[in-house]
């Protein structure tokens, strides 16, 4: 076992460190191993600590370089030899703007996709990178969160990942390598300076060190102060959200709304903070400061009859009400079209982001005051009837309730139902007639509602496998 390393924490450090995280992580340790120095220590170290027949080292092929097919090789030979099993992916990525974020990012999907959900993603970022990606940000303009860097212990797409290299420098690496007399491969890209991180390691981090040798230990400690104060800014955001979500209703979305005249009430840096912390709840990537600040000048100060949206690639936020949404694009895809729907027990049908589904059933009265999604509801009709056409509701369209032909849009709305669940909510209608038998959030036309007790076909919507649910 190597010595202590100069300028880190010991080596014994890092060993004990992978045993604690295997006895923390269940399922198989998956590591992205590009055969450079830095993946290189980690795959020996996490051997050295017991740990061989637990890891699955996984290399990137992006094909970018000439002499990929050589690195893989190496990568699947060391594997072999140290008892490691090893899978190999080759991806392309098209040439273009923004290559190397695409290559990472596209790489990091991979990863993941390999990782069980009881197991752990493993790679092998350090102190210096850590450092590089710090400046990086703060080029950028990122907020505490964006500065908080990488995190040695987090949680992403649904599996965690983890970082057990970064408190050692890469010179400290380095070092160990030479004492286990390792093998890895260079990548000659590493040493252009055109890249943005490379420029930053090879030409500014050198001559910050030559006036502020700590420089990378400080900014290293700059990223975790800012992860804590991104901590507190979440904490924040939650409890905001939580004092100001509205009460579920008909149309409402996955964890509703919030109260605008609440959000107004905040101060400003609170809102934009209450915003972001949202967006990160969502899983959502946050648009640019200025699409943050149109929501807040735009939606949040529209007087209540307005329904205005500000919408970026990845989502929107609408107004309905004294309610803010945040919604994914494709919530906003109405129904277009018809579809003949046989009714039989286990039939279905796909309408754009609708799916309807039939099942034979027994119906039971359901008082009028039952809660009801408007989006995800059932409606029966009578087992008489053997198709029905679904379809949006056409303008003008009426439905015989009560005895009355009431409007259905106007039904829609007075049931306080959003606009852009309104778009995609079916009707449905006999073959061969235009009266509905029965509106989605409304109800079914008079006398063709069953008794009580009386087989009967329960009709279900929902959005669509492909569809994101509201």
């Amino acid at each position: 076992m190597a010595t202590d390393l100069p300028g880190s924490p010991a080596f014994a450090d890092l060993d004990a460190r992978l045993r604690a995280l295997a006895q923390d992580v269940p399922g198989t340790l998956v590591l992205g191993y590009s055969g450079g120095l830095d993946s290189t220590v980690l795959l020996h170290a996490l051997v050295r600590a017991g740990l061989a027949a637990r890891v699955l080292a996984v290399h990137v092929q992006h094909g970018l370089q000439a002499a990929a097919d050589d690195w893989c090789q190496h990568c699947a030979d060391t594997a072999q030899q140290l008892g490691v099993a090893f899978h190999s992916i080759h991806l392309a990525v098209p040439h273009g703007p923004n290559l190397e974020a695409r290559a990472r990012d596209a790489r990091r999907a991979h990863l993941l996709a390999l990782t069980p959900a009881d197991g752990a993603l493993l790679l092998a970022h350090h102190a210096d990178d850590q450092a590089e990606t710090f400046l990086l940000r703060l080029l950028r303009g990122s907020g505490p969160s964006g500065l908080a860097a990488m995190a040695a212990d987090s949680e992403f797409a649904g599996r965690r990942l983890l970082r057990p290299l970064l408190p050692w420098r890469r010179e400290a690496l380095a070092d160990l390598a030479a004492r286990w007399q390792l093998q890895w491969v260079e990548d000659p890209t590493n040493a252009a300076t055109e890249a943005d991180r490379n420029f930053l390691r090879h030409a500014i981090l050198p001559r910050l060190a030559e006036r502020w040798p700590a420089v990378v230990g400080t900014l290293n400690r700059d990223a975790q102060l800012q992860a804590e104060a991104a901590t507190l800014q979440m904490s924040l955001a939650e409890a905001d959200l939580v004092a100001l979500a509205l009460p579920s209703g008909p149309g409402s979305v996955a964890e509703g709304a919030i109260s605008l005249s609440g959000l107004a009430a905040l101060p400003a840096a609170r809102q934009r903070n209450l915003l972001y912390g949202w967006l990160r709840r969502k899983g959502l990537q946050a648009p640019p400061r200025k699409v943050l600040q149109r929501v807040l000048d735009e939606v949040a100060t529209a007087l209540p009859d307005r329904m205005p949206e500000v919408r970026w690639e990845q989502g929107v936020f609408c107004r309905y009400r004294d309610g803010l949404y945040l919604l994914p694009l494709a919530a906003l895809t109405p129904l277009e079209g018809e579809v003949v729907l046989p009714l039989a027990d286990g039939a279905r049908c796909t309408l754009g982001p609708l799916t309807v589904t039939v099942r034979a059933g027994v119906f039971s009265d359901v008082p009028s005051d039952a809660p009801s999604d408007a989006f995800t509801d059932e409606l029966w009709l009578p087992q008489r009837l053997t198709e029905v056409i679904v379809g949006p509701a056409a303008p003008g369209a009426r439905l015989l309730l009560g005895g009355l032909h009431r409007d259905v849009r106007e039904g829609w709305r007075a049931a306080g139902i959003a606009p852009w669940v309104r778009r995609r909510l079916p009707v449905f209608r006999e073959s061969g007639t235009a009266a509905l038998l029965a509106v989605a959030g409304l109800g079914v036309a008079d006398g063709h509602r069953p008794s009580p007790g009386e087989s009967a076909w329960a009709l279900r919507w929902h959005a669509s496998e492909t569809d994101s649910r509201l």
